[in-house]
């Protein structure tokens, strides 16, 4: 059966290729190969890692015009957190909802675009108390 990289784990990778935009040393895209390279066993696609590139450029640059002069690593650890813990829809993740079991059967068309909405929904989600703030030394 084909598997594909589902919408929440894309989302988790490229906001983390995108929290290395900030690092001295390492590049997005030394990043983004690392990562799909781990995932590549596990879902059938070509064009993941240009895809996490760019939609890991699209979001830096949505919350460098979110937090202009700020780094943007920080900003996206709170995302990362949302991310794992909710879905979009302010619902909260379960445990069972995990890699395992959360699998695309079609793969997704719009993926980058759909990020970048979804990183905007986290983040006026955490402004409104949809999403409650990621605890003090919370990291992924």
């Amino acid at each position: 059966m084909s598997s594909y990289m589902p919408q929440d784990v894309f989302n988790m990778c490229a906001v983390s290729a995108a929290r290395y935009i900030d690092a001295e040393g390492s590049t997005v895209e030394e990043f983004a190969k690392l990562i799909t390279d781990s995932y590549r066993r596990d879902y059938i696609d070509d064009n993941i890692e240009k895809d996490i590139i760019t939609a890991a450029h699209k979001v830096a640059s949505l919350m460098a015009s979110v937090f202009p002069g700020e780094k943007v690593s920080s900003a996206l650890l709170q995302t990362q957190f949302c991310i794992k813990k909710y879905h979009p829809n302010g619902k909260k993740k379960f445990f069972l909802q995990g890699q395992l079991f959360n699998k695309q059967k079609t793969p997704l068309t719009n993926r980058v675009t759909q990020c970048a909405a979804n990183v905007m929904t986290y983040h006026l989600g955490t402004l409104s108390g949809t999403f409650p703030i990621a605890p003090k030394g919370w990291s992924l």
